[in-house]
């Protein structure tokens, strides 16, 4: 149909404004914004258990410390059952990540991922002894093969010991310098020699480095410009820094106590897990059971680590731990030199 002089001009006026203001009722600029993506999980790997670390911790409603309490757990070593993991607002900006229980959430900066593997075979051990990992979340340990007999100290999940002898249900441990205890066998998985075998041997050291930042709390390992792994980390308190510079690993133990400090400070831990000394004062990548607090310094100046990522660094590292010794230290005149570590702010 003809269009009047009026419907004409009022078509031509609407097509003037189009021009100069184009309809976007499709553009992606009016689009909705996407959703924000979920913050990550990154205290928490999954385990069905967790192993609590305060003396006191409470549990809330919700995810949040604004929340309703719902309880709380009051000894250091109550093992409360985890349905999941989420997020929430942390008391550190490190960690955001919460735990579900049965009857509410606990903040995972302090619980220990653990399992409950109680039945582990008793394999007879030969001359060459054998090392083996602690795989319930506490165990008392004794001074003879006897639930009689008077206990000792306890040990705790992913601790990794000397294993030197089985009498009935139950292995002799001896620590490096000659301590000796009795663990129910049940309770230890012996872990082979090829499981704890070099990672890309191949490669030679000098094309293998570690950097560890402080700011970031995170450890990267490279081989020449190609990045192979990465973990979060917790390294020295503003009291006890994790020294900067550039060394190289110059000692490794699979398994060792560690003691030290003074007064509130100190501490005697056994069993700690994968370590890698760095330094002339001993301080060392290793894996850590008393907290679960990574991504922000925590430690009296080794590098902590979740005891998988420090089994990781273990076997990629030089030199080459032999299976058979308590300690394999570098020797770079004979051929057998250290990973290089670089600690950075």
């Amino acid at each position: 149909m003809p269009l009047s002089r009026r419907s004409f001009l009022r078509s031509a006026g609407f097509a003037g404004l189009a021009a100069q203001f184009p309809l976007r009722a499709l553009a992606q600029d009016d689009a909705p914004p996407p959703a924000p993506a979920p913050a990550p999980i990154t205290n928490w790997d999954g385990s069905p258990l967790g192993r609590i670390l305060l003396n006191v911790m409470t549990e809330y409603v919700e995810p949040s410390w604004r929340a309703r309490p719902t309880g709380q757990y009051y000894r250091w070593n109550d093992v409360v059952g985890i349905l999941g993991a989420t997020t929430g607002e942390g008391l550190y900006t490190s960690n955001n990540t919460w735990l579900q229980t049965a009857t509410g959430y606990i903040y995972s900066s302090w619980v220990q991922p653990v399992n409950h593997i109680a039945d582990n075979p008793a394999v007879p051990i030969g001359e060459g002894g054998a090392w083996g990992m602690v795989t319930v979340p506490i165990t008392d340990v004794r001074s003879g093969p006897s639930d009689d007999a008077s206990r000792r100290q306890s040990l705790y999940y992913s601790n990794v010991n000397r294993i030197i002898g089985l009498e009935g249900d139950y292995y002799l441990i001896q620590e490096i310098y000659g301590y000796q205890y009795w663990i129910k066998a049940a309770y230890v998985r012996l872990i082979p020699p090829e499981e704890i075998a070099p990672l890309s041997p191949q490669v030679p050291t000098e094309l293998k480095r570690i950097e560890i930042s402080v700011q970031e709390q995170r450890l990267w390992a490279y081989e020449a410009e190609q990045l192979v792994f990465t973990c979060r980390v917790a390294t020295g308190v503003a009291e006890h820094p994790t020294p900067h510079g550039t060394f190289h690993v110059i000692d490794k133990r699979h398994g060792q106590r560690m003691t030290g400090g003074l007064g509130q400070g100190a501490y005697n831990l056994a069993g700690i897990p994968w370590i890698c000394y760095f330094n002339s004062t001993w301080v060392a990548t290793h894996g850590c059971y008393w907290h679960n607090d990574y991504g922000r310094r925590h430690s009296n100046g080794c590098v902590n680590m979740l005891p998988e990522d420090a089994k990781w660094v273990f076997r990629w590292t030089s030199p080459a731990a032999n299976y058979w010794d308590f300690h394999t230290g570098a020797d770079p005149v004979n051929g057998s030199p250290g990973t290089e570590i670089k600690v950075r702010y």
